[in-house]
């Protein structure tokens, strides 16, 4: 954990990370529909921010959050293979945190910073495609029946459609969107931690 800032500052940031990475999904794949799943930009932010841990904090417990407002919103029923992409979460947190907080060089100039965070959006589209692929084959595979819509679904009725086999669908399929919304996630999430580490430099 960040030493540097007071615990409370963490606790209420995480709060709002957990928030922003909510509405991103409700409002980007809940509501407009748009194949992307923009709910990691608040753990992004919080990794930046406040470091590994508070960041899998975030990370490991968004779908657990996802769960409750799934069933509290849209009255389906309780559905725990949705928890496991958590593993997901947490792989992103992990690179994440590598390549800000363990590589010195990553403020060295801003082409330097850019290319850092296109490489943390390219490992981390690629570890949680891998997991995520697992994940939804076991899913598929047990519980297809009880099956949540995501923003993938469509592109692995396709591979499929192909003659590709289940593991290679799911997580083929995931790549493009994994890829966009990485880079997307990962930009946005270290743009709102610029404007939060600003602010605070602003006051002290």
């Amino acid at each position: 954990m960040n030493k540097t800032r007071p615990l409370s500052r963490i606790i209420f940031f995480s709060v709002i990370a957990q928030i922003i990475n909510l509405l991103g999904i409700f409002l980007i794949s809940d509501t407009l529909h748009i194949p992307l799943f923009m709910d990691t930009i608040g753990t992004v932010f919080i990794v930046f921010y406040a470091g590994l841990i508070p960041g899998l904090i975030v990370g490991l417990s968004y779908n657990m959050f996802r769960v409750f407002f799934i069933m509290l919103f849209y009255g389906n029923s309780f559905y725990p293979w949705e928890s496991l992409y958590s593993l997901c979460g947490a792989a992103i947190v992990f690179f994440t945190w590598f390549f800000f907080w363990k590589i010195r060089s990553f403020y060295l100039s801003k082409t330097i910073t850019i290319l850092y965070l296109i490489l943390i959006s390219l490992v981390t589209a690629f570890a949680s495609s891998v997991i995520g692929g697992s994940i939804e084959v076991l899913r598929r595979f047990f519980f297809d029946d009880q099956a949540y819509l995501n923003p993938v679904n469509n592109f692995v009725v396709s591979f499929l459609g192909q003659h590709f086999g289940l593991w290679i669908s799911c997580i083929f399929s995931r790549i493009p969107i994994s890829l966009l919304d990485r880079l997307i996630s990962t930009f946005l999430g270290a743009a709102i931690y610029q404007l939060v580490r600003l602010r605070e430099k602003a006051e002290y």
